[in-house]
């Protein structure tokens, strides 16, 4: 019996055979597949015991979830209003962003009129630095004509208390001017116009007690002074103290005058004398009345 070749068949033969094969390689690494399972088999325990941690995590996780949700939520709503505000800001914001764009464009201009104009400014500010320049220059040549000026003026500050105190003098009541027939001397001064020594005034002799340190450091000069600032005091019933002061020696002071009184008829004062000079300070009191001829005589 002849039998007729298929391809049909030939190629089955072919699929069955490479089946066979697949299925002995597969069958050959089975025993490696095994082996690996029996491997992982521990590490598997532990996976599961580590999931079944891992799903007691999640549960307690929830658990706190499920309890600050509501604290959560209700922040949530209370932000709300703010966030609504915050929108509400910003649209307000954004409607005035166009007002905001125009200002800065005027800003714009007005730098460009700026940018414009600054050559100009820097010229008339080179001009007022060039003026301000010749006026030091100016200044400083004047400088040593001002310090003389100065020391002029110094010289004059020092000297026109004394003019001041002798035109007092001056047009102070020319009572005080008087004579001592018996010894010749003169009593009084005319103020300003004729200065005496304190040995020669009579009506004042003894103002400075001889023994006192004023007596020993006062000059004639600061004697004269302090006699006629102690005059000029007491002719003057509104005034309460006067000041003395000599430029040439540097020694100055203060006479006080108390409230007037009456004794034996006459107009008396207690007067403080507060001398200063070389650097000490000394206090003399003394009693001024006036006789019935107008003439103050220490008591």
């Amino acid at each position: 019996m002849t039998t007729k070749f298929s391809y049909s068949q030939a190629i089955l033969a072919m699929a069955i055979a490479y089946f066979a094969y697949a299925l002995m390689s597969f069958s050959a690494q089975i025993p490696g597949f095994i082996h690996a399972v029996d491997r992982a088999t521990p590490h598997i325990a532990s996976i599961v015991n580590e999931v079944d941690l891992v799903r007691t995590e999640v549960a307690q996780v929830r658990d706190v979830v499920d309890k600050q949700l509501p604290a959560i939520l209700s922040r949530i709503d209370s932000s709300l209003p703010l966030v609504e505000q915050g929108l509400t800001q910003s649209e307000s914001y954004a409607q005035q962003l166009p007002n905001l764009w125009r200002h800065l464009d005027k800003m714009a201009t007005q730098l460009s009129q700026i940018q414009q104009e600054l050559p100009s400014l820097l010229k008339r500010v080179d001009a007022i630095v060039l003026m301000t320049n010749r006026t030091t220059d100016e200044l400083a040549k004047w400088r040593p004509h001002s310090t003389k000026y100065l020391a002029e003026l110094q010289q004059s500050r020092t000297d026109i208390p004394q003019y001041l105190t002798r035109i007092e003098y001056i047009i102070t009541d020319a009572k005080t001017l008087g004579k001592e027939a018996s010894s010749g001397l003169v009593s009084g001064f005319f103020k300003g116009v004729i200065s005496l020594p304190f040995e020669v005034v009579s009506g004042l002799t003894g103002m400075i007690a001889s023994n006192s340190k004023s007596a020993k450091l006062l000059t004639t000069a600061d004697m004269t002074l302090l006699q006629e600032r102690t005059v000029t005091l007491l002719e003057n019933s509104e005034q309460k103290s006067i000041v003395w002061h000599n430029a040439q020696s540097g020694n100055r002071g203060q006479i006080i005058k108390g409230a007037e009184f009456k004794q034996a008829g006459l107009s008396c004062h207690k007067i403080s004398i507060i001398n200063d000079f070389n650097g000490q300070k000394e206090t003399l009191k003394e009693l001024m009345c006036e006789d019935n001829k107008g003439l103050w005589q220490v008591m």
